[in-house]
């Protein structure tokens, strides 16, 4: 029988939850959260109140992104401009390349479940945030 872990929701809720409240602690502003699972699909997804549209959009987009490549997005950005390449190489009009989307990969077995978005108004704590995320998602990964 073929077995593998997946993203749950309860899993998923509980990253979104993390990101938005260090995103509060560190008074951080709007920010959007976004978890999907191994093909992109939408998991589970919040935002602090007065978040743009356009922050909620590339939250999920972000996440989308991470899952689809198997890249955290900051490696993925970085070689893409280091061999002169852009996302939209990928002819898929959803894939984009920022900082602040994260692979969540199995335990134990490496595979990508899914992966999390943030997005808000500074690369460098979109990144640190969905970071937060992952690390609260992988301590009830079993």
């Amino acid at each position: 029988m073929y077995d593998r872990q997946v993203m749950d929701v309860e899993d998923a809720l509980r990253a979104v939850d993390a990101a938005l409240d260090a995103a509060s602690s560190e008074g951080a502003g709007p920010v959007a959260v976004a978890v999907v699972d191994d093909n992109g699909d939408l998991v589970a997804f919040a935002r602090a109140d007065g978040t743009p549209i356009f922050q909620r959009r590339h939250a999920i987009r972000k996440a989308y992104t991470a899952s689809r490549t198997g890249a955290d997005l900051k490696e993925f950005a970085t070689e893409r401009a280091r061999r002169g390449m852009s996302a939209t190489e990928f002819d898929d009009g959803f894939v984009g390349a920022a900082h602040g989307g994260v692979v969540v990969r199995a335990a134990g077995q490496g595979a990508v479940i899914g992966a999390i978005g943030v997005q808000g108004f500074d690369r460098e704590l979109d990144e640190r945030l969905a970071r937060v995320a992952l690390a609260a998602l992988q301590g009830g990964l079993a």
